[in-house]
């Protein structure tokens, strides 16, 4: 289906519209409205919608010469409650948040705005990081996050408000990545999974700093490499990644993981992806349902191997560092036990997405059969009619990053991955 828009904000102005439970969307999806709103440039990079009942959006702007990065919020009415009550705990504590009323004649219609600091679900972790974690890492100490945390060496790699930060720290060993999650992890299964990847071969960066890390939500590991596969040119790489995998999927099951991967997982993926889609273009909901359902049949038809395996989760070429003959595999917060061609799907998704938005180059031909490749030549075997099911749900379930990321042309985005996921599941 072919979507055509006069102008790039118009998909944002019909959302905003057919939501009436949120008076302030229009506003906090606007670079300029938010700017103004603030009294500053501020740039939107990232949005987390809840239709009828929140609207958190990622933005940076620049300050003393330096990229900072901060969030913007609005709730339904119902929710101000807790705006206010935040709002004066980050005003006690010296913290930057504030409140603004866009429309003087609606008291409800409400925008928070705030830094890294005022991150009410980040907040303690990064607290933490500050005054303990960065010393243990070799860096010196910040006693408070936020601005106090960033105005060092620290650079900002990624930012999603109330999930993760990602830094890069310069410490004199070398430089370090980051990364602050909301969420607490069990260090002992972290560790053990970690040591169980590296006992089978699958090369992964090196874990830094005490057991007291994960409890605070955070990892550690030097920085490694030139950069990712997504950036390399060489082919011999995506081989050498496609082994890696086999490797990673080869890792024997333990006895206690179920004897057959289960579904409930991608199934609800499929859900709440068709809710979102009808919710953010409701042109888009039929294509989209019939889209769903194909890729539903097929995946319970189980074309190809039912024996499952530890996979990647999130595989895709961002996720592979590489350093001259050497690769490294990064990011396992998804890894689950499913099907092999979950994770070759999703490479494949993924990397034709790139090419598509310009972020890989399209001349020097794709890394997806490279990878098959070195994948087979290892010993891994798949589906072919399987992986085909799985790049359509990764595509699929992936529309709605378009919006999520501030394309212009984001609803058009949506309906050509959707056609796209079409033609994988004839």
């Amino acid at each position: 289906m072919t979507l055509t828009q006069t102008r790039p904000r118009d998909a944002d102005l019909a959302l905003a519209a057919r939501d009436d439970a949120l008076p302030c969307l229009a506003t906090v999806l606007d670079d300029d409205r938010l700017s103004g709103l603030a009294g500053e440039q501020l740039r939107v990079t990232r949005v987390r919608y809840k239709p009828r009942t929140s609207a958190l959006v990622a933005f940076v702007r620049t300050r003393n010469g330096h990229e900072d990065f901060g969030w913007a919020l609005t709730r339904a009415p119902d929710g101000n409650v807790k705006l206010y009550g935040r709002a004066h705990n980050s005003a006690t504590h010296g913290g930057g948040m504030r409140l603004f009323l866009p429309d003087m004649g609606n008291p409800e219609a409400i925008v928070a705005v705030g830094g890294v600091d005022d991150d009410w679900d980040l907040r303690r972790n990064l607290r933490w990081l500050g005054r303990s974690g960065l010393e243990q890492l070799g860096a010196v100490p910040v006693p408070v996050p936020g601005p106090g945390l960033l105005s060092g060496s620290a650079r900002v790699l990624r930012y999603k408000p109330e999930r993760r930060l990602v830094l890069m720290q310069e410490t004199p060993g070398g430089s370090i990545v980051i990364k602050v999650a909301a969420r607490p992890v069990h260090e002992e299964l972290e560790l053990l999974f970690h040591q169980r990847l590296q006992l089978h071969g699958v090369p992964v960066l090196p874990r830094l700093g005490g057991q007291a890390f994960p409890r605070h939500g955070i990892s550690a590991s030097p920085a490694w490499g030139d950069g990712d596969l997504l950036a390399c040119g060489d082919h011999n790489a995506a081989h050498r990644a496609g082994e890696t995998l086999a490797r990673l999927h080869g890792i024997p099951v333990q006895a206690d993981s179920s004897p057959d991967p289960r579904l409930e997982g991608p199934l609800n993926q499929l859900k709440s992806t068709h809710a979102m889609v009808r919710a953010l273009v409701p042109a888009l909901n039929a294509p989209a349902a019939k889209v769903a359902a194909r890729i539903r049949r097929q995946l319970e038809e189980r074309p190809g191997h039912r024996a499952g395996a530890l996979v990647h989760g999130d595989f895709s070429a961002d996720q592979v560092l590489v350093s001259g003959a050497e690769v490294r595999l990064i990011d396992f917060d998804r890894s689950h036990y499913g099907v092999r061609e979950e994770d070759l799907g999703s490479f494949a998704a993924v990397e034709e997405l790139s090419v598509w938005r310009g972020h890989a180059d399209a001349s020097r031909g794709r890394h997806t059969e490279a990878l098959f490749d070195g994948y087979a030549h290892a010993g891994g075997r798949f589906a072919p009619a399987a992986v085909q099911t799985w790049t359509a749900l990764r595509m699929f379930c992936s529309c709605v990053d378009p919006f999520r990321d501030r394309t212009p042309e984001w609803a058009a985005e949506m309906a050509r991955q959707i056609d796209r996921a079409a033609e994988l599941v004839p």
